[in-house]
């Protein structure tokens, strides 16, 4: 699959702000099923590229200046694989999948997790199955509710609650899968569902198998990810993987607003 992918982020502040700065983990990368050409980011100031702890490509935005308007747009295309590159491959990055075993802010697991990680995650064994039964109640327990969550939402809040979106369910995977020290991911990116009035960008896991590679799961849509997901980045939870994370000084009130306008088609289509 294809994807022609354009991402509108636009920050609009109160009054001037002096000072900005932000990281952004919006560039995708060749490897894991995937290849990237045409990428472009489209920012008011001169970026600064480096690799995070986890291995993403990003971009550090500063603007020593006031403004009361940043708008950042990010272009490019991306063919993801169509068959098991997709979902499974080898750690690419250098970084031990040990990391991805310690719990964070968001994968904190109380009782009920607790109960739910030992009933899915020890009933089949050492068998990737366990990821599946785990995937599935999660899908179960946690409905997908637009707007029933936000991005401070943890892992025991939106199982308590019993309705999330994609990023939820992730976290509660996630939560699960370290309660019995599994390392597992989170990844950001964008997923094509074939419906225009479906919001493009999506998380999804990442779970590390018996035979030492990555196995990939959209618990949102209860499968292994295929020709549809197109990674972003990676890391512990959402907030080591979220697109825009930054400060400023001054600027009063700010709004945020994000349009996200992705087209794909099949690989056997393109010209």
């Amino acid at each position: 699959m294809r994807f022609e992918i354009r991402h509108n982020t636009r920050y609009e502040y109160e009054v001037p702000a002096s000072y900005s700065i932000q990281l952004l983990r919006v560039t995708p990368q060749t490897g894991s099923g995937q290849t990237v050409s045409n990428w472009r980011i489209q920012a008011p100031t001169t970026l600064a590229e480096q690799v995070d702890a986890f291995g993403n490509l990003t971009h550090l935005m500063t603007i020593a200046r006031p403004v009361q308007k940043i708008d950042v747009v990010v272009t490019g295309a991306v063919e993801v694989a169509d068959d098991a590159r997709s979902h499974r491959f080898d750690d690419v990055q250098g970084v031990s999948p040990l990391i991805y075993t310690l719990p964070t802010r968001y994968t904190e697991a109380n009782d009920a997790l607790v109960e739910l990680a030992h009933r899915t995650l020890k009933s089949s064994g050492g068998s990737e199955h366990r990821f599946f039964d785990l995937m599935n109640a999660i899908y179960e327990r946690v409905s997908y509710v637009s707007g029933s969550t936000n991005v401070n939402t943890t892992a025991m809040q939106s199982y308590a609650q019993g309705a999330g979106v994609c990023q939820d369910q992730a976290h509660v995977f996630l939560a699960c899968a370290r309660v019995l020290g599994v390392p597992a991911r989170y990844v950001s990116g964008y997923l094509n569902t074939g419906d225009l009035g479906h919001v493009a960008s999506h998380a999804w896991v990442d779970v590390y198998t018996d035979a030492h590679d990555w196995l990939s799961l959209d618990i949102t849509h209860q499968c292994v990810t295929d020709g549809r997901h197109c990674r972003i980045a990676v890391g512990r939870d959402y907030d080591s993987a979220a697109p825009v994370r930054g400060s400023r000084m001054g600027g009063g009130m700010e709004s945020m607003s994000a349009h996200v306008f992705v087209s794909a088609q099949a690989a056997n289509d393109q010209q």
